[in-house]
C-alpha cells in the first residue's frame, strides 16, 4: 500500500473538463519527466495510477480519463487540492535534434506526445501531428497542438469532426524521418508495421498496469522477452515490440492473468 513515503504533494491550480471523460489537471511546479516518463499518482484511502506528463516545466499537465476509483478521486480535486505523486519514471522518446518527425496519436493518449512536440518547439524539427477520436465530442486541444506544429491532422471516426476514419489511414509514412506514437494500441500496432514496412525509425508508448514502477513486481511484463513497460519503456522501439507476443494483443490484469487486449476497459 503506498505511502507518503517516496511521494511528494503537489498543489492543484486547474481541473478542467476537456471532454465528457477527460479532464486536464495542472499541479503547481515540476516532476522533471522527459518526454514520455510517467508519474504515479496516488490519493490518500484511495489508490494509486500511473499517468503520463502532457507538459512539465512551471506546471505539470496531466490528462486523466475517468475510469476506475482513483482516476475517479482525481476528476473530483479542486483548484487548492493536493495531489501526491512519485516519480517520473521509465524510459521516454529519443529526442531527434533535427529532421522531420509524425506524431500520431488517439484520444487523451496525445499526452506525452504533447509533451514531446513542446519539447520540439525550439528546434529545427518539423513536426505534423496525427490526432484521431472517436466523436467530435472528444476532440481536444486542437488550439494547443496547431501552437506546436507545423501541420496538424486531425479524424473522428465518425467523421462528425475533421477527416473521417481512423487517423492511421491518413498518415504519410514517407514524409518524416522519425515516428512517435502513443494511445489505443491497436492504433499503435497498425503505426508500427508501417513505419517498420518502410524502414522508418519508430517509437511507441505503451499502456499497461502498473503497480511498482520500479521493476519488482513484473506486473507489467510483455512476453516473451520479459521487457517491464515500467522500467524499460513505456516507450519502446517499435521493432522490438514486433518481437513481443503481447503487443496488440494481451494485457495482464490486476491479478496478473493475461487477457485479451479487446477486453481492457
Amino acid at each position: 500500500m503506498p505511502s507518503s513515503q517516496g511521494h511528494k504533494p503537489m498543489r492543484v491550480l486547474i481541473s478542467e473538463p476537456l471532454t465528457p471523460r477527460v479532464r486536464r489537471i495542472v499541479l503547481e511546479g515540476s516532476v522533471g519527466a522527459a518526454p514520455g516518463q510517467y508519474i504515479m499518482a496516488w490519493v490518500p484511502k484511495v489508490g494509486e495510477i500511473p499517468l503520463g506528463v502532457a507538459m512539465d516545466g512551471r506546471e505539470t499537465w496531466l490528462l486523466v480519463a475517468k475510469v476506475g476509483k482513483v482516476s475517479s478521486a482525481i476528476h473530483s480535486l479542486t483548484k487548492g487540492d493536493y495531489l501526491w505523486v512519485r516519480g517520473p519514471y521509465g524510459k521516454g522518446f529519443t529526442v531527434p535534434s533535427e529532421g522531420k518527425v509524425a506524431l500520431v496519436g488517439g484520444g487523451y493518449g496525445i499526452a506525452p506526445l504533447i509533451h514531446l512536440a513542446h519539447s520540439l518547439r525550439e528546434s529545427d524539427v518539423k513536426i505534423r501531428f496525427y490526432a484521431g477520436f472517436r466523436t467530435r465530442e472528444e476532440v481536444m486541444l486542437e488550439g494547443l497542438l496547431q501552437d506546436l506544429s507545423d501541420k496538424v491532422i486531425i479524424s473522428t471516426d465518425d467523421g462528425s469532426y475533421g477527416l473521417k476514419g481512423l487517423v492511421t489511414d491518413y498518415v504519410n509514412y514517407e514524409w518524416p524521418n522519425f515516428i512517435f506514437t502513443a494511445g489505443p494500441e491497436l492504433m499503435m500496432v497498425r503505426v508500427v508495421n508501417e513505419a517498420a514496412r518502410r524502414g522508418k525509425e519508430v517509437e511507441a508508448s505503451l499502456e499497461r498496469l502498473i503497480r511498482c514502477a520500479v521493476g519488482i513486481c513484473g506486473a507489467c511484463a510483455l512476453d516473451p522477452l520479459g521487457l517491464l513497460v515500467c522500467r524499460d519503456g513505456p516507450v519502446f522501439n517499435g521493432r522490438l515490440l514486433l518481437r513481443t507476443k503481447d503487443f496488440g494483443k494481451y494485457w495482464k490484469d490486476f491479478y496478473g492473468r493475461k487477457v485479451p487486449l479487446s477486453t481492457k476497459r
